[in-house]
């Protein structure tokens, strides 16, 4: 779904099970490729990466001359995701600060030689019955697995994320129900813009058709 666009920037919504980017198979589609595609894009770079179960906003710059300021637009940008996580959150609000270092698989939280990452959370919602908390994250620095690490430490993980759960998470989510959900920019002439993402159907639909805009 594509979200905003002018002569230098494309937004749009990238659904889940799709990669952002080409893969080892050549013949899996990917969500760059098809948008370039689908709107006869003859130049296209990905100025931001969603893991693959990972739904939401993913922004694109439409002109080569222009990809260090891209960079500097990304940098500056407040990115705010959904989540649904197991079990009942008991603060309304908190923030967690580490260290991250790359493994393979999965991110690992270090005493020295990671980088630092800082993501603050916020209960919106929680479900006594089927024990689930949906939670809006705000990055305010963008490691690699950040939110997926930090609430996963916290004790409450992202239903599905099947990484750092292992088979825990089987039946009660086809994937991690994160959504990358809004996006706030200034553009190259100083413009502020809000980018928002439609929460997904698999996410809505986990929690019964709650009205998530009276939350967010």
């Amino acid at each position: 779904m594509l979200l905003y666009r002018d002569e230098f920037l494309l937004f749009a919504s990238k659904p889940p099970g799709i990669p952002v980017h080409e893969t080892k198979d050549p013949n899996r589609n990917n969500f760059t490729s098809y948008l370039q595609k689908k709107y006869h894009i003859p130049y296209i770079r990905t100025l931001n990466r969603l893991d693959l179960d990972t739904s939401g906003i993913v922004a694109f710059g439409l002109s080569e001359s222009l990809n260090r300021e891209y960079d500097e637009i990304l940098k500056k940008a407040e990115k705010e995701y959904i989540l649904i996580v197991e079990g009942l959150v008991k603060e309304k609000q908190f923030r967690i600060e580490s260290f991250l270092k790359d493994g393979n698989r999965r991110v690992k939280t270090v005493f020295s030689g990671g980088k630092k990452a800082i993501t603050e959370f916020e209960l919106l919602y929680s479900d006594s019955k089927k024990n689930y908390s949906v939670l809006r994250a705000k990055l305010i620095t963008g490691r690699r697995h950040q939110i997926r690490i930090h609430i996963f430490e916290k004790g409450h993980p992202i239903l599905g994320d099947r990484v750092y759960t292992g088979n825990t998470s089987a039946g009660k989510a086809y994937r991690q129900l994160l959504h990358a959900y809004q996006l706030k920019f200034k553009d190259l002439q100083e413009q502020v813009h809000k980018v928002i993402a439609p929460i997904p159907e698999d996410m809505i639909s986990y929690t019964n058709h709650i009205e998530f805009e009276k939350f967010i």
